[in-house]
């Protein structure tokens, strides 16, 4: 099966859905499901669209890191659909342009056609954040993205002037055939980075998170800070991992942007009394780790760390923003007792908070280990040495463990105030089947060390394109 259908068919579905309102919603269900089921049986390929062949055609690439993305996207994005379908409705031909959008994102092996989706699947989000009712996060959110996709777009250009294509493999290797120094191509690409670190949260970008996340409800919670999440964080692994060169002072740079944001979401975090800002501040730190790997060559297991907070991250806010509507308030002294009569619930939130810090047991504590593992037996000269960034990740883990176990206690133990809030059947089972699979994957590791080495080892062999 061609991947092109991933793109097309939500597309069509769209167009149909406009004219026939009544059937949006089914057709929502319907594709978003069929995509999941799609995924068995796309085949590893790249795909020429037009008739003209790379590095002058369009082309999508069908490869071990787009379909890893592929798969995790779709599966999220179909959950919080299911979730919601029922209470948005009217967003249903929105949600299908954001299904394409995010496709041909992972989907594009063409820097031009990257911006293209980016623009889609970013006018997508700015009309599901509306549904927050906070006119004004939403304007922001809309300028700090025009203006990320600005930049993206104006280091396109620099690049296209200086080697007359925009084929992301064919781009790499005129880089590498040219000799260039790494300080001549550094501007467009820091303008590039910049442009995307707007979508990944990076400080001194993210201005837009708080006003979002932070008002978000049951659909554009999940969706941003899970789907969305997933989708820009891998896209942007892929540049940094397999298109950007920059220069030791460049590197530098980014280093810091990399490391204030892990500090500082880590400290916001630990400030808040609000669940919905802790979650945000949380998805802040971890998805400058997720850069910070990529950036440092470690690609495998920041795939694996990307997907990991995907799915916890879509738990976590499905759990928080429905019981936010029924009680009126995201303050921890609102929501204390949750979990005593949502037991289910609680527990699985629970494992999800778990595997996030990183206790053993849980797949997270392989997926830290890994990145420390990787970056103490580094062989490359890092910023500030090869012992900063395991320091960094370390401190971070431990206040991010302080304010998640006070946040769980706080959830767990209030018998005399606890609020009553009825959770969907699908959440319930769905948080289970994820509690198990944090805690499957945590025990019997071997198949996340070999899927993560793997690839890995796959994309640095140069066998991504």
């Amino acid at each position: 099966m061609s991947a092109i259908y991933l793109i097309a068919v939500p597309l069509l579905a769209a167009f149909i859905s406009i004219l026939v309102k009544k059937v949006s919603p089914y057709l929502l269900l319907l594709v978003s499901a069929a995509s999941v089921v799609a995924m068995y049986f796309v085949d590893l390929e790249t795909i020429v669209i037009g008739g003209f062949t790379a590095p002058y055609g369009i082309s999508l690439v069908v490869d071990r890191f787009s379909q890893a993305g592929l798969f995790a996207v779709n599966v999220l994005f179909f959950l919080v659909v299911a979730l919601n379908i029922n209470n948005y409705k009217k967003m249903s031909s929105i949600l299908l342009v954001a299904l394409a959008g995010l496709n041909g994102l992972l989907l594009t092996g063409d820097l031009f056609n990257l911006f293209v989706f980016l623009e889609v699947s970013g006018i997508a989000a700015y009309l599901i954040t509306t549904t927050n009712k906070k006119p004004l996060a939403t304007f922001n959110y809309l300028v700090a993205g025009t203006v990320g996709s600005s930049l993206y777009l104006l280091g396109l250009i620099l690049l296209y002037a200086m080697f007359g294509t925009l084929n992301m493999a064919d781009m790499s290797q005129s880089i590498a055939d040219s000799g260039v120094s790494a300080a001549v191509v550094s501007l467009p690409f820091l303008l590039m980075f910049i442009g995307f670190g707007v979508e990944a949260k990076l400080l001194p970008f993210n201005s837009w998170v708080k006003g979002i996340l932070g008002h978000s409800n049951s659909l554009s919670g999940p969706m941003i800070a899970s789907v969305y999440a997933t989708a820009m964080g891998l896209v942007f692994g892929r540049l940094l991992s397999e298109v950007f060169v920059f220069d030791d002072k460049v590197t530098l740079i980014i280093a810091v942007v990399v490391v204030l944001s892990v500090v500082a979401g880590e400290a916001m975090a630990y400030a808040s009394t609000k669940v919905r800002e802790i979650l945000l501040f949380s998805s802040i730190a971890q998805a400058a780790l997720v850069v910070l790997l990529f950036v440092n060559g470690f690609v495998g297991w920041a795939i694996m760390l990307a997907i990991a907070n995907g799915v916890t991250k879509f738990l976590l806010f499905s759990v928080i923003n429905k019981a936010t509507e029924v009680v009126g308030s995201d303050e921890i002294s609102s929501l204390k007792g949750l979990f005593v009569n949502n037991k289910i619930i609680g527990v699985s939130f629970t494992a999800a908070s778990l595997s996030i810090i990183g206790l053993p047991l849980f797949v997270g504590f392989i997926i830290k280990m890994k990145m420390l593992e990787s970056l103490f037996t580094s062989t490359l000269v890092l910023p500030f040495g090869n012992y900063f960034y395991p320091a960094v990740i370390l401190l971070s883990s431990i206040v991010e463990g302080v304010y998640f176990i006070k946040l769980l206690v706080s959830l767990w133990y209030d018998k005399e105030n606890a609020p009553v809030v009825h959770y969907d059947v699908l959440l319930k089972y769905v948080g289970v089947v994820i509690a198990l699979g944090l805690i499957v994957y945590g025990v019997f590791q071997g198949n996340v060390v070999d899927f993560a080495d793997s690839l890995g080892a796959i994309i640095l062999q140069g066998g991504v394109f």
